[in-house]
């Protein structure tokens, strides 16, 4: 197969709203805010702070600045996408007429290679439009700043028909003791704080309500991370419940980092119940048997869990097959995780492509060791159409 497929897909803008405005949070994660104290939080703007949903594939790494057409985004504001490079692996996405305040934006490398990408920050533009603009930075495997093709995400949905969700940013990479988070930091649908501590170096554990057991149905967590700044970091999540973040510099070796987490159950990465068809599984890339990956999964398309099947096409390269999802776009996302408590990060996993099969939707992934190995990993794989 091709790995550097993508199916064009009609905007769906104006079409994804919310129901409740956000509390908002002046140039969210702004700048050089990011590296250093929490952002300063202030009264919101009248009428700027809808809510704001986004999926972005960035095709174009080395073009200075290109607005992203043929149906290659999506996201509820009324404007395109534009893509700027600012340097070397660096990037700002606008989201036209999408400004707004709060939420938490992901990112992922696309095309296989051994590249990550982390967020550096997200603003409401400060002057002239009002757009959204999302900076994202892509490293190679030594640690180094790399152009590369990814996939973004952003979403402030704090409103959920069903299941539950829950994002946040963390505001300190080494915070003293247990940290309540400010309201405008983070959501969660059973109405509770999200608060987070330092284990040790690079690792952390987050602190929510449980899981409803008035949800009824399947549970199964739908959880991603992404590292929040400009250096070369990666985090990733202990198992699919398990609240234990690990972040790691590009040799493997455990360094305190923000980050920002999505998670919840019986929703998409961008907190939708409802309307589009998704799914999310992980998949024990470490414990392959011949050319097949366990796991467990969440499909919306189908009662509890499964309609989620992975193979081995080579070290380190997994095919997901999603049933019933199958579409002419959407969009997915991958972390890898770690399985043994305690143990450090052994690597990182990129989107290699993605495509419609029939009913079905395949995601293929690539997974690496730290410096670029090709190396079978776990992997925590998400779609949505």
């Amino acid at each position: 197969m091709r790995t550097d497929r993508r199916f064009p897909r009609a905007r769906r803008g104006g079409t994804l709203r919310g129901a409740v405005a956000l509390v908002a949070l002046a140039a969210l994660l702004a700048g050089a805010a990011l590296a250093g104290a929490a952002p300063a939080t202030a009264d919101p703007l009248p009428g700027l702070d809808p809510t704001v949903t986004a999926t972005v594939w960035a095709h174009s790494p080395t073009t200075a600045e290109y607005r992203i057409t043929g149906g290659y985004s999506a996201h509820s504001g009324e404007g395109d996408v534009v893509v700027r490079r600012t340097g070397t692996g660096a990037y700002t996405v606008v989201l036209e007429g999408a400004a707004t305040s709060g939420g938490v934006a992901h990112a992922v490398a696309y095309g296989g290679g051994p590249v990550f990408c982390t967020v550096a920050s997200w603003y409401r533009s400060p002057i002239g439009a009002p757009d959204l603009l999302i900076q994202v930075r892509c490293f190679a495997a030594t640690g180094s700043p790399a152009d590369s093709r990814f996939v973004t995400t952003f979403t402030n949905v704090r409103q959920v028909s069903q299941g539950r969700l829950a994002w946040f940013v963390t505001d300190q990479a080494q915070p003293t003791g247990v940290r309540t988070l400010p309201a405008a930091y983070r959501y969660d649908s059973t109405g509770g704080a999200v608060s987070y501590e330092r284990l040790g170096t690079g690792r952390y554990r987050f602190l929510m309500n449980p899981n409803p057991a008035s949800e009824g149905g399947a549970i199964f967590p739908m959880s991603h991370v992404t590292a929040l700044g400009s250096a070369a970091v990666h985090c990733q999540l202990d198992p699919p419940d398990v609240w234990v973040v690990h972040c790691a510099n590009a040799a493997g070796n455990p360094v305190d980092a923000r980050f920002v987490v999505t998670y919840g159950s019986r929703v998409d990465l961008l907190g939708r119940a409802s309307g589009p068809r998704f799914a999310s599984g992980v998949f024990y890339g470490e414990d392959v048997s011949g050319t097949w990956i366990g796991g467990e999964s969440y499909n919306s398309t189908i009662p509890g869990f499964g309609g989620a099947a992975g193979t081995v096409v080579g070290t380190g390269r997994y095919q997901v097959r999603f049933a019933g999802t199958g579409t002419g776009y959407g969009t997915p996302f991958v972390n890898s995780f770690v399985t043994s408590l305690q143990r450090p990060p052994r690597g990182y996993c990129v989107l290699a492509g993605w495509f419609p099969s029939g009913a079905d939707t395949v995601v293929s992934v690539n997974c690496y060791a730290w410096l670029g190995v090709p190396a079978n990993l776990n992997a925590r794989i998400s779609y949505t159409t």
